[in-house]
């Protein structure tokens, strides 16, 4: 079988070629045709555009919560970094000596570098001749004794977080409070019992007979580990014998009276 071009055709190309010629073309719709010839006549043939429809937007619930939450995350961060409250410091000595840091010796004269070791949680104690004072601006300062050995509480925060705790394991701490401590609390543990601070200026003696609360001015609360709490007036001293359960009241120490005045006056003005 020869095709229009002269060429022969193989067998089965031939039978392809049979077929299609006996195929029945389907007749041609005119209104198609006349529809198509006009739209070629005027040009809008080739301005046809192929429109798809778009699904309509999500809803954009988990961009609103991130923002939100975002929002919050940093409202929190900067409530919190407020909420600090100063840090302590170190005041000059006028002993010599050092004060162990967990561990570590600093002399009592570098107060710069006792200041950047000092932190709410740390375990020291005073290897000096004299007292070393250390202050929170406006909150909470404390005078250590020589021989003394204590964990430094965390001072009050401004809004929340207003209790802090301390251990004086041994030895004697002078404590008086500031302006910006009011509504706030301090407990001081001893190896005989706990004493709670809300706005004073007290002395608190860890002996190895055992544990005395001078207090000044203000009311403080002793209460042994094993007993119930007693109410320390100003003026008055508590004590409890190690081993007792009962503390026993009486009028404060004589010493004790010119030093935490002594250490009110001075750490009043450094505060306020």
């Amino acid at each position: 079988m020869i095709d229009r071009n002269g060429h022969s055709l193989k067998p089965g190309e031939a039978r392809v070629a049979e077929r299609v010629r006996r195929l029945v073309h389907p007749p041609a719709d005119t209104a198609f045709r006349g529809r198509l010839k006009g739209e070629f006549v005027s040009g809008d043939f080739g301005e046809r555009s192929l429109i798809v429809a778009m699904p309509p937007p999500r809803p954009r619930y988990f961009l609103r919560w991130a923002s939100g939450m975002g929002a919050a995350a940093a409202a929190v961060i900067v409530v919190a970094a407020i909420n600090q409250p100063p840090r302590w410091t170190a005041l000059p000595s006028a002993g010599s000596g050092s004060l162990v840091v967990n561990g570590v010796a600093v002399p009592i004269r570098e107060t710069a570098e006792l200041t950047r070791r000092i932190r709410p949680g740390s375990r020291v104690r005073l290897e000096s001749s004299g007292d070393l004072d250390l202050v929170s601006s406006g909150l909470l300062a404390m005078q250590i004794s020589p021989g003394t050995e204590l964990v430094l509480p965390s001072p009050p925060g401004r809004w929340f977080g207003r209790s802090a705790r301390s251990h004086v394991a041994s030895g004697l701490v002078r404590v008086t409070t500031g302006r910006r401590f009011g509504g706030a609390h301090l407990h001081i543990t001893t190896p005989e019992a706990t004493i709670r601070v809300t706005g004073t200026t007290l002395a608190v003696i860890a002996e190895s007979t055992g544990t005395c609360v001078c207090v000044l001015e203000g009311t403080a609360h002793i209460r042994p580990h094993k007993g119930e709490m007693t109410r320390v007036l100003s003026g008055t001293r508590c004590e409890v014998a190690r081993g007792a359960h009962k503390p026993k009241t009486s009028e404060m120490r004589g010493t004790e009276r010119p030093k935490l005045v002594d250490l009110r006056d001075r750490m009043q003005a450094v505060m306020n």
